[in-house]
């Protein structure tokens, strides 16, 4: 037997594809045993009703227990996930509109910027108590991190932890394999590719069929026909291909936010940044089309409407009106997990600590490359040939991560200031001094959301 912890189980939208993916998986249900771990008994308790659901659906049961104790969920944990939120929707907010007041347009904010920023100081606040109490409890444990900003808490954490092996899983890359193939009209299991970068700015190194045929070809024709919807709805990822030559993962709104090219100013935002294009995604039916397109302060939108149609959305569950998906899930972490217990290969792309593996990026970096699973771990793979031209957009958004991550790791407040300002966005609509002004407005504002050593 051997337990998995969910850190943040209440977060629905990714807990419910954990628990579906480990019950529609027959051995992970009969050796494994799932433990939920939640601040909120409330929401720890939707999270268990959901798993009923689920079972009830797929006719299976699991060994499946939940707690508010963090250290009673580590206990004994081999494998560690975490989903966990910090901070509150008020926080959320002030890290887009303390930026926007200074003309630094933020579309998520949850990984780059002033607010991917001062995020990553919000939940590191959390995730370092996570780590110290797996250190004790849990030592040795895999844990599998979900939370943003990933580059800068896998660089944080695996400074942090001496035995915990921590990793950090993204759905960019498959999201996007998926995009591309729909782009040259094949499914995603007609295509092969090697995708390569940091995590949010990966680039598809190879894009073929299942014979080796390239398809980049036909993906630049789709980029050179403005009527076309990939081209349309994906603007600015296809203008950066244009430019540097690979397509790069996450969407164009999340695209826009990490370089200094579209949003510093409204004309470019309106060419790139804005699109007719809406996308319906979610079983929630919430509409993702403004994030996609790079709407300013999309997130927040969007977890206002998430918010406000869950009640009705749990309601309709309980009842029997609305059917949870039972189809296995995109997301990694239980098929690297099961890879691991039966010794079975899988590859994923995988957040890990540059050790060597792209020799352009620095080596206290967390890069994002294709790694093998089986019963002897992640074995991340080299990329020693990749494009100068991509490694240097990547050192861009580097610089803000490390000196975030130490940051983080010391409560020193003058690094974060140094984030912020080699920030490609921020550099490219702020001076120096603004800068300053704006991250102590920040650190004022956000005091009861970060560590108090900053003050």
């Amino acid at each position: 037997m051997f337990k998995i912890t969910i850190i943040g189980a209440g977060s629905m939208g990714f807990s419910v594809n954990f628990f579906k993916d480990f019950l529609l998986d027959g051995d992970l249900r009969e050796r494994g045993e799932i433990t939920l771990m939640d601040i909120s008994k409330e929401r720890l308790d939707h999270a268990v009703t959901l798993i009923g659901i689920l079972m009830k659906e797929l006719k299976v049961e699991a060994k499946i227990s939940a707690t508010t104790d963090l250290e009673e969920a580590l206990t004994n944990a081999k494998y560690i996930v975490t989903v966990l939120r910090a901070g509150t929707p008020r926080m959320q907010d002030l890290e887009y509109e303390i930026p926007k007041s200074y003309g630094v347009d933020q579309v998520v904010g949850d990984s780059l910027g002033p607010g991917g920023i001062f995020r990553g100081l919000r939940v590191l606040k959390e995730l370092f108590k996570v780590a110290d109490t797996a250190e004790r409890v849990c030592p040795g444990a895999i844990w599998l991190n979900y939370v943003n900003p990933m580059s800068i808490n896998t660089i944080a954490l695996n400074r942090r932890c001496k035995t915990v092996k921590v990793y950090g899983l993204c759905h960019g890359v498959q999201a996007t394999a998926r995009a591309m193939a729909s782009f040259v009209g094949k499914e995603v299991h007609e295509i092969v590719y090697r995708c390569v970068g940091i995590n949010h700015q990966a680039f598809f190194l190879n894009f073929t069929d299942l014979e080796g045929n390239d398809l980049y070809p036909q993906l630049r024709r789709v980029m050179n026909d403005p009527s076309s919807l990939p081209c349309r709805k994906e603007k600015v990822r296809f203008e950066l291909m244009r430019h540097f030559g690979f397509f790069p993962t996450e969407s164009s709104g999340h695209a826009s936010e990490y370089i200094p090219y579209f949003r510093k100013r409204q004309s470019l935002i309106d060419t790139f940044c804005k699109s007719e294009v809406q996308v319906l995604a979610g079983d929630d039916g919430v509409d993702y089309g403004p994030m996609t397109a790079g709407e300013s302060g999309a997130a927040i939108k969007i977890n206002v409407e998430r918010n406000a149609r869950w009640p009705q959305y749990l309601k309709d569950l309980l009842s029997g009106e609305r059917k949870l998906n039972t189809a296995p899930s995109q997301e990694y972490a239980m098929r690297i997990i099961s890879a691991i217990e039966n010794n079975v290969n899988y590859t994923a792309n995988v957040n890990v600590m540059n050790s060597g593996l792209i020799p352009t990026l620095p080596p206290g970096a967390s890069v994002e490359v294709p790694c093998l699973v089986n019963g002897s771990g992640i074995q991340p793979t080299n990329c020693p040939d990749y494009p100068e031209q991509c490694a240097a957009l990547n050192r861009n958004m580097i610089n803000v991560q490390l000196l975030t991550a130490e940051g983080a790791l010391e409560a020193n407040r003058e690094k974060i200031h140094y984030a912020v300002a080699v920030d490609p966005l921020t550099a490219a609509v702020c001076s120096l001094g603004e800068i300053r002004e704006m991250t102590d407005k920040l650190f004022e504002a956000l005091k009861e959301g970060v560590d108090p050593g900053f003050f």
